[in-house]
């Protein structure tokens, strides 16, 4: 079944979704426009997934998430879950991690 939930408005083009193999971030414009030797996200240490995911929560323009049975995170709270990789953290790289792979489908497919 296809997902047709708009995407919110946001610069998803500027943020980074991949590694170079040096450690430099790959923005989703870059992915699509130039295609430059990666590794995708599934293949990088957990260290280096907390630090992307740090990363876009830090580049986003706001960002607030509600943890069921918890309050409501902000960006400063969710970096700093992410960079120790709490439960709360984890899960906030999964979803991310399921984001940037949806992103990247869509730009390649033209509907982003």
């Amino acid at each position: 079944m296809a997902n047709n939930t708009p995407m919110t408005h946001e610069d998803h083009w500027s943020r980074p979704v991949a590694m170079t193999p040096n450690g430099q971030w790959i923005s989703l414009r870059e992915m699509v426009e130039e295609a430059p030797t990666q590794v995708p996200f599934n293949r990088l240490s957990l260290e280096e997934q907390s630090e992307l995911v740090a990363e876009r929560i830090r580049q986003s323009p706001e960002f607030e998430v509600g943890i069921l049975g918890q309050q409501i995170v902000d960006k400063k709270h969710a970096i700093d879950e992410v960079q120790k990789r709490t439960s709360i953290g984890r899960a906030l790289i999964d979803v991310e991690q399921r984001m940037i792979r949806m992103l990247i489908k869509r730009a390649l497919e033209g509907n982003l």
